[in-house]
Protein backbone atom coordinates (compact mmCIF):
# COMPACT_ATOMS: atom_id res chain seq x y z
CA UNK A 1 0.00 0.00 0.00
CA UNK A 2 2.79 2.56 0.89
CA UNK A 3 4.46 1.82 -2.23
CA UNK A 4 1.72 3.11 -4.66
CA UNK A 5 0.78 5.67 -2.73
CA UNK A 6 4.36 6.74 -2.95
CA UNK A 7 4.11 6.33 -6.64
CA UNK A 8 0.81 8.70 -6.94
CA UNK A 9 3.15 10.88 -4.92
CA UNK A 10 5.88 10.90 -7.10
CA UNK A 11 3.90 10.88 -10.28
CA UNK A 12 1.79 13.89 -9.06
CA UNK A 13 4.83 15.43 -8.60
CA UNK A 14 6.04 14.96 -12.03
CA UNK A 15 3.24 16.31 -13.36
CA UNK A 16 3.09 19.49 -11.34
CA UNK A 17 6.47 20.26 -12.44
CA UNK A 18 6.02 19.75 -16.28
CA UNK A 19 3.31 21.67 -16.12
CA UNK A 20 5.77 24.59 -14.39
CA UNK A 21 6.50 27.33 -16.75
CA UNK A 22 9.18 26.01 -16.48
CA UNK A 23 8.22 23.07 -17.77
CA UNK A 24 6.52 24.58 -20.51
CA UNK A 25 10.01 26.41 -21.59
CA UNK A 26 11.22 22.79 -22.08
CA UNK A 27 9.05 21.82 -24.39
CA UNK A 28 9.60 24.72 -27.22
CA UNK A 29 13.51 23.41 -26.67
CA UNK A 30 16.93 24.19 -24.98
CA UNK A 31 19.00 26.32 -27.04
CA UNK A 32 21.64 28.66 -25.04
CA UNK A 33 20.08 31.78 -23.80
CA UNK A 34 22.53 34.76 -24.34
CA UNK A 35 21.40 38.42 -24.46
CA UNK A 36 23.16 38.77 -27.80
CA UNK A 37 21.42 35.70 -29.43
CA UNK A 38 18.08 36.60 -28.37
CA UNK A 39 18.27 39.77 -29.39
CA UNK A 40 19.30 38.59 -33.29
CA UNK A 41 16.95 35.40 -32.74
CA UNK A 42 13.31 34.76 -34.60
CA UNK A 43 10.50 34.16 -32.65
CA UNK A 44 11.21 30.45 -33.10
CA UNK A 45 14.63 30.45 -31.90
CA UNK A 46 13.60 32.72 -29.04
CA UNK A 47 10.71 30.09 -27.50
CA UNK A 48 13.92 27.38 -27.41
CA UNK A 49 15.77 29.91 -25.30
CA UNK A 50 13.21 30.42 -22.89
CA UNK A 51 13.95 27.33 -20.96
CA UNK A 52 17.85 28.59 -20.53
CA UNK A 53 16.36 31.67 -19.68
CA UNK A 54 14.58 30.69 -16.89
CA UNK A 55 17.46 28.51 -15.97
CA UNK A 56 19.76 31.30 -15.73
CA UNK A 57 17.86 33.91 -14.31
CA UNK A 58 16.25 34.05 -11.19
CA UNK A 59 13.45 36.54 -13.17
CA UNK A 60 10.58 37.12 -10.44
CA UNK A 61 13.57 39.09 -8.48
CA UNK A 62 13.84 41.48 -11.37
CA UNK A 63 11.72 45.00 -12.00
CA UNK A 64 10.34 45.65 -15.22
CA UNK A 65 12.91 47.70 -16.91
CA UNK A 66 15.46 44.85 -15.88
CA UNK A 67 13.22 42.42 -18.46
CA UNK A 68 13.42 45.08 -20.90
CA UNK A 69 16.91 45.70 -20.50
CA UNK A 70 17.85 42.07 -20.87
CA UNK A 71 15.29 41.01 -23.31
CA UNK A 72 14.80 43.77 -25.44
CA UNK A 73 11.78 46.28 -25.84
CA UNK A 74 8.17 44.22 -25.63
CA UNK A 75 6.98 42.24 -29.19
CA UNK A 76 3.51 41.76 -27.52
CA UNK A 77 1.00 42.79 -25.02
CA UNK A 78 -0.72 40.84 -22.50
CA UNK A 79 -3.70 43.03 -20.76
CA UNK A 80 -1.56 45.90 -19.24
CA UNK A 81 1.23 48.06 -20.61
CA UNK A 82 3.30 47.57 -17.30
CA UNK A 83 3.89 43.67 -18.53
CA UNK A 84 5.96 42.79 -20.77
CA UNK A 85 5.32 40.20 -23.13
CA UNK A 86 7.63 38.75 -26.16
CA UNK A 87 6.32 36.59 -28.99
CA UNK A 88 8.47 32.91 -29.00
CA UNK A 89 8.06 29.56 -30.40
CA UNK A 90 6.44 28.43 -33.84
CA UNK A 91 3.89 31.23 -35.31
CA UNK A 92 1.17 27.85 -35.62
CA UNK A 93 -0.28 29.05 -32.05
CA UNK A 94 -2.90 31.55 -32.28
CA UNK A 95 -4.40 33.64 -29.34
CA UNK A 96 -6.11 36.97 -29.21
CA UNK A 97 -3.19 38.92 -29.01
CA UNK A 98 -1.31 37.05 -32.19
CA UNK A 99 0.26 34.55 -33.54
CA UNK A 100 2.65 32.51 -31.19
CA UNK A 101 3.18 31.76 -27.65
CA UNK A 102 3.78 34.81 -25.87
CA UNK A 103 6.13 35.03 -23.07
CA UNK A 104 4.73 37.33 -20.31
CA UNK A 105 6.16 38.93 -17.29
CA UNK A 106 2.94 39.60 -14.55
CA UNK A 107 4.24 42.74 -12.73
CA UNK A 108 2.87 44.72 -9.79
CA UNK A 109 1.60 47.62 -11.03
CA UNK A 110 2.52 49.69 -8.35
CA UNK A 111 5.84 49.09 -8.15
CA UNK A 112 7.20 47.27 -11.54
CA UNK A 113 8.32 44.23 -9.67
CA UNK A 114 7.27 40.94 -11.63
CA UNK A 115 5.79 39.18 -9.85
CA UNK A 116 5.35 35.76 -11.85
CA UNK A 117 6.50 34.32 -15.65
CA UNK A 118 3.62 32.40 -17.70
CA UNK A 119 3.14 31.65 -21.41
CA UNK A 120 0.13 32.25 -23.23
CA UNK A 121 -1.53 30.58 -23.91
CA UNK A 122 -0.36 27.63 -21.50
CA UNK A 123 2.10 25.25 -23.66
CA UNK A 124 0.49 21.85 -23.75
Amino acid sequence: MRAILLIIILAMSISACWNSVEGQAKKLGTREFTPETWANAADLHRGEMTASLMKKYDLTSFHRTEIEALLGEPTGYFDYDTNPAYFVGPNTVQSMYGKGYLLVFLTNKSNGDVNRVIFFPEIE
